[in-house]
């Protein structure tokens, strides 16, 4: 992000002596280079990567994947600065619209923007595609969820469930007691207990994961699990909103690892707990198995415009 925040500076620097170009909605914006790509046209995906400036100070940036409407849609929206500049812009171009904020009171105006007149969207095309293109990139994607996901019947439920309750009742009273040997600390306070190793490489951010997990307190008092569900639990890994020690737990984790987890309070719900089930200041005990990982198209990852 720092690399491509140097070259949008750098770009701004010299637009000083571009010639300033106005959106039908009456917004200005200055294009700093012009490609001989694929041109957006209506129904078309742009994958762009965006980011908000307060002068020369980024106050947010990230990857967007944004399908523009068709034509009769986009006469019946309320004009939109976004869609406008795309429907002018080609593969590789970049532009910054301004956005103004001097009509705003100091209330109104977002994060990081505080006393600032003007907002800066700088935006730099990435891939263009088209409906067929995207159709075809979700069903390739639903189908790899389809095959990587863990199913269970009712008596498959019942018997996954009975063997983590009494794995993890075990791992408690020796935890409790002192006699479980092998634990490890990690410079936050996180212990853990890798009980099978795995193979491959750990579980990393904007990958999809499958896990199966049984979390309960330190006398074995269960709060939650995955092994009574029909699937296993699968999402974007630093996509999910997710307590500290998992954040940090779940990046170590690998493909046929099983490892336990004891999480501080400080890294799990703190002083407020999650009632009724899991009291203030608490510590957890989390048994997790990684079935299975994959590396999803970022398309599929790919938000809606902040704007």
């Amino acid at each position: 992000m720092r690399i491509l925040s140097c070259l949008f500076l750098a770009l701004v620097l010299l637009s000083g002596c571009k010639k300033e170009q106005k959106l039908p909605s009456g917004y200005t914006y200055v294009v700093h280079t012009h490609s001989t790509g694929k041109a957006l046209k209506a129904g078309d995906f742009a994958y762009y990567r965006f980011q908000l400036r307060n002068g020369d100070s980024v106050i947010n940036s990230n990857f967007q994947l944004i399908q523009v409407p068709d034509s009769a849609t986009l006469k019946q929206q309320p004009q939109n600065p976004i869609f406008e500049a795309l429907l002018r812009m080609k593969n590789k171009d970049s532009i910054t619209i301004y956005v103004p904020l001097d009509t705003l009171k100091e209330e109104q105006k977002p994060e990081g923007f505080k006393g600032a007149k003007i907002m800066y969207y700088d935006m730099v095309i990435k891939d263009v595609l088209t409906t067929a293109d995207m159709q075809k990139i979700f069903t390739d994607f639903q189908k790899t969820m389809q095959d990587k996901t863990k199913k269970r019947s009712a008596e498959q439920m019942k018997s996954e469930l009975a063997r983590a309750k009494a794995f993890v009742d075990k791992t408690a009273k020796e935890y409790l007691a002192g006699t479980l040997k092998g634990i490890k600390t990690t410079a936050s306070g996180l212990k853990y207990l890798v009980h099978e190793p795995g193979t491959g490489p750990v579980f990393k951010n904007d990958d999809f994961i499958f896990v199966d997990y049984y979390g309960a307190l330190t006398d074995g008092s269960m709060f939650d699990n995955s092994f009574e569900r029909e699937a296993d639990f699968s999402f974007p890994l630093g996509k999910q909103p997710l307590i500290p020690g998992w954040m940090e737990g779940l990046q170590m984790v690998k493909k046929g690892m099983k490892v336990t987890f004891f999480i501080p309070s400080g890294l799990g719900y703190g002083p407020q707990g999650s009632p009724p089930k899991i009291p203030g200041n608490a510590e957890l005990i989390f048994y997790i198995e990684g079935n299975d990982t994959f590396t999803p198209n970022p398309y599929v990852l790919a938000g809606q415009p902040g704007m």
